[in-house]
C-alpha cells in the first residue's frame, strides 16, 4: 500500500471519528435544553421523582414580647467605665422591678468592656475604655400595656440603649397549632404534585421523602433607640407601642415518586 493510500484512509477515519464527536454533542445539547416546567429527577432503575414545596400560614396577634434595655457608659479606665456603668444600669433594673417585673422576665444579654480606640492619627492608640451590659426583658400579653412604661421609665433612669420591640407566637402557642399548618402545608404540596403529575403524563405512586418546617415572621417595632430618648424628651408623651400581627408558616418539601 502506498504512503498516499494510508494517509487517505487516516484522514477519512479522522473525519468519521469528528462528525460522531460533533452528532453526539448535539444529542448531549438538545437533551440539556429539553427542560421541563417541573423538578423531576430518576433514570434508568432509579424510580422517577417530583419535588414540590408545600405552604401554609396563618396570621395571629402575637401574645409574647421582647426588648433590649442597656447602658453604654465611658471612662478613663476600664474601673472607671464599669463602675459608671453598674451604677446606672442598676437603677435602671431598679425601674423595671418597680413595674412589677419578675426576675423570670429580666435576663442579662450582654456584659463588656473594652478598650475605645482613635485612629485618627495614622495609628490607633487607647484614649479611653467603654463599658456595655444590656438586659433583656420578656413579657406575655397580660403585661403588654407596661411595655411603654418599661421603655420610658428605662430611659428616664438612664439607659441609653432600647432595641426594637420584637412582637412574636410564643413557643406553646405555636406548637398546639403545628399540627393542623403542618396538616394543610403537606395537602397544598399534594395538590401541586398532583396537578404537574398530570402536566407529564403520569401519577403519583407514592412518597420517598419529606422536609418539615415551622416559622414565624415576627412584628418588630422602633428599631432606632436615638429616637426614643429625643421623643421622651421634647414631647414627655409615653412611647407608643402597637403589637400588630405575626404571622406563622409551615413549609413542607415532598419528594413524590411518580410513574
Amino acid at each position: 500500500m502506498s504512503g498516499t493510500g494510508s494517509f487517505e484512509k487516516v484522514m477519512a477515519v479522522a473525519m468519521v471519528v469528528a462528525v460522531a464527536a460533533v452528532l453526539a454533542s448535539t444529542v448531549v445539547l438538545v437533551s440539556a435544553l429539553n427542560v421541563r416546567p417541573f423538578q423531576v429527577t430518576g433514570t434508568g432503575s432509579e424510580p422517577r421523582r417530583i419535588l414540590v414545596t408545600g405552604i401554609a400560614t396563618v396570621t395571629l396577634v402575637p401574645d409574647e414580647a421582647r426588648l433590649v434595655i442597656g447602658v453604654v457608659a465611658k471612662g478613663e479606665t476600664a474601673g472607671e467605665a464599669s463602675r459608671e456603668n453598674a451604677e446606672v444600669m442598676s437603677k435602671v433594673i431598679e425601674a423595671l422591678r418597680g413595674l412589677g417585673l419578675t426576675d423570670k422576665e429580666i435576663q442579662t444579654k450582654w456584659l463588656s468592656v473594652n478598650a475605645d480606640y482613635d485612629c485618627s492619627g495614622g495609628r490607633c492608640v487607647v484614649v479611653g475604655y467603654v463599658a456595655t451590659n444590656t438586659v433583656e426583658v420578656k413579657l406575655r400579653s397580660e403585661k403588654f400595656q407596661v411595655i411603654s412604661e418599661v421603655i420610658d421609665r428605662s430611659v428616664a433612669a438612664g439607659a441609653n440603649i432600647v432595641q426594637g420591640v420584637l412582637f412574636t407566637v410564643s413557643e406553646e402557642r405555636r406548637r398546639s397549632m403545628e399540627e393542623d399548618l403542618l396538616k394543610a402545608a403537606m395537602a397544598d404540596a399534594k395538590r401541586k404534585a398532583q396537578r404537574a403529575a398530570e402536566e407529564l403524563g403520569a401519577s403519583i405512586r407514592g412518597v420517598l421523602s419529606v422536609d418539615l418546617t415551622v416559622e414565624q415572621a415576627p412584628y418588630p417595632v422602633m428599631p432606632y433607640p436615638i429616637m426614643l430618648t429625643a421623643l421622651r424628651a421634647e414631647s414627655g408623651a409615653s412611647t407608643p407601642v402597637v403589637p400588630g400581627e405575626v404571622t406563622v408558616t409551615a413549609r413542607v418539601q415532598v419528594s413524590f415518586e411518580i410513574g
